[in-house]
């Protein structure tokens, strides 16, 4: 696994790699470079990708904004490849635990003060990787479009294929069989089984209440149950009037987040 290089005080991004997957660390105006700092990892969605001297999130300005809103509380953000398409499957998670340990040995990372955020696929791999090589180590995470059933996405038709592919699986099986094959990496029932009292992260739960994709009471609504039941902070907001892309509520949603993460 390489190592975060070494940084200079102020704003830079610099790239890296961690689990065999190209990583982002992008810091902040305000950054010095003897002042451990927390850090935010971004999980991105469908099509996204991380690569030797680029990211999507860090190229469009569209979503580039939403990891400003971040950073204005003095923040550090990173990110992985992930292994692309994902889904949150088993590589994904083993990439992701790879770069919280990169940036936990880094001199320039407070390892106390971890935040996650993302949302589509990038919310399944969130919580795995907090149910797997992340347990115990976040404090706070954020989740736009929160996918965090597998069976709902297979049973509802919208990602099945997609979904699938990513499991390397064909994309036509039954759903019964589906939902069996994928049960070991469905992050909901897992989180249902939990017992009161695990270490999970303080959690704000954002989701468009008209969302026909990603259908609110399967995952978001269930997700903060999950949660709740298991002792973690959880507040979930169900956005009337937004539907499957939360991303478009731009300002209104960068506040929410910068509101959130300033308390990481």
């Amino acid at each position: 696994m390489s190592a975060v290089p070494r940084l200079r005080d102020g704003e830079q991004q610099v790239f890296f790699k961690a689990g065999g997957d190209w990583c982002y660390l992008w810091t902040p105006e305000t950054f010095r470079k003897d002042t451990p700092t927390a850090v935010v990892i971004h999980h991105h969605g469908n099509r996204g990708y991380v690569k030797e001297d680029t990211a999507d999130w860090l190229e469009e300005d569209r979503k580039t904004a939403f990891l400003d809103a971040v950073m204005s509380n003095d923040v550090v953000i990173a990110g992985s490849h992930a292994c692309g398409n994902h889904w949150g499957n088993p590589c994904s998670v083993k990439a992701n635990g790879a770069l919280l340990d990169a940036l936990a040995a880094s001199p320039h990372i407070d390892p106390k003060r971890v935040g996650l955020m993302g949302g589509g696929l990038g919310g399944l791999l969130i919580w795995n990787s907090v149910l797997g090589p992340m347990m115990g180590r976040v404090k706070q995470v954020a989740v736009m479009q929160a996918v965090s059933s597998m069976e709902s996405i297979v049973r509802d038709h919208k990602f099945k294929d997609q979904q699938l592919v990513a499991y390397g699986l064909p994309p036509d099986m039954p759903d019964d069989e589906a939902v069996e094959r994928l049960a070991a990496s469905d992050p909901l029932p897992r989180l249902q089984r939990l017992e009161k009292g695990a270490p999970l992260p303080s959690t704000a739960i954002f989701h468009g209440a008209e969302d026909d994709n990603v259908l609110p009471d399967a995952n978001a609504v269930a997700l903060a149950a999950a949660l709740k039941a298991a002792g973690a902070e959880v507040k979930l907001e169900l956005l009337s009037g937004v539907g499957h892309n939360t991303y478009d509520m731009g300002e209104e949603m960068q506040d929410r987040l910068r509101a959130f993460f300033s308390t990481l």
